[in-house]
């Protein structure tokens, strides 16, 4: 895997950063979890997606599949969803495997619309708003973490990981989605994208083991809910309209990137304090 240049360590700063007011615009115009135009339009990509997941994230089923199986979550453990936005792809991991949840994010928006949405749900789940650098959660508590999509905003992503690592018992995953770009440095390429290397984050971070794995089909997918949503009537204003926008922005450098699960793992070591919920 190539690596970022000696001057630009482990990709921490540098890109683009998103705001939680934007986010709180965007996760406004898109309504209720559940009836969203991003899940909709994701299940016309992939109807293989589970019909119960709410989406706000480029997931296909095979790439989900594999966060499942990477996580390797347990009934009664704690995961802890890191950048969590309406709490879909959180909640379904921790209803379908008798987990509990704990979820995090810097819009205020989300976090109350993943609360309700977890009103309806048979799961254990608390979410908090708070930003990636600095968690809510006591160290070594949590036995999963997961961040789909949501690292990449942080303005220094191995302190971000740093947190991460932090609140994991010995022993403990994270996962995390993202992109790597063909071709680090290359100039087409937004800023948030142009020199990460997630692996490289998180073993600069303190986890012991990191490894990447990508598929076409995760590819596939992420580029087809853009060309999806090009065809798709909208007002203007609305989330769909807001889609679009980013559609024909991103696709014509989208070829540019890999679709990347990346997995860290926390070696063993003395277990820490307890968890508090705020």
């Amino acid at each position: 895997m190539s690596t970022p240049p000696d001057n630009r360590p482990a990709d921490t700063a540098g890109h683009q950063i998103t705001s939680a007011s934007e986010f709180d615009r965007l996760f406004g115009s898109e309504g209720q979890p559940g009836d969203s135009a991003f899940s909709a339009i994701a299940r016309l990509v992939d109807p293989d997606l589970p019909t119960d997941l709410d989406l706000f994230s480029f997931l296909c089923a095979d790439l989900l599949r594999h966060i499942t199986r990477q996580l390797d979550l347990h009934p009664g453990q704690l995961l802890a969803d890191l950048g969590c936005g309406r709490g879909g792809p959180g909640l379904w991991l921790a209803s379908h495997t008798h987990a509990a949840l704990i979820g995090i994010d810097f819009s205020p928006v989300a976090i109350a619309q993943a609360r309700h949405r977890a009103t309806r749900l048979p799961v254990d789940a608390a979410f908090a708003v708070a930003d990636l650098s600095s968690l809510p959660l006591a160290d070594q508590r949590v036995d999963r973490v997961v961040s789909l999509d949501a690292l990449q905003y942080a303005p220094d992503r191995v302190a971000a990981a740093r947190q991460a690592l932090r609140i994991l018992k010995p022993g403990g995953r994270l996962v995390l989605t993202g992109w790597h770009p063909h071709t680090p440095g290359d100039g087409r390429l937004p800023l948030r994208h142009r020199h990460t290397d997630w692996t490289r984050v998180l073993r600069a971070a303190g986890f012991t083991d990191a490894h990447c794995a990508s598929a076409p089909a995760w590819d596939a997918a992420y580029q087809g809910i853009y060309r999806t949503a090009l065809t798709l009537h909208t007002e203007p204003g609305s989330a769909l309209a807001g889609l679009q926008g980013e559609a024909r922005r991103r696709l014509p450098t989208a070829h540019l990137l890999r679709r990347v699960a990346v997995t860290g793992i926390r070696g063993s070591q003395r277990r820490g304090h307890g968890f508090t919920r705020q």
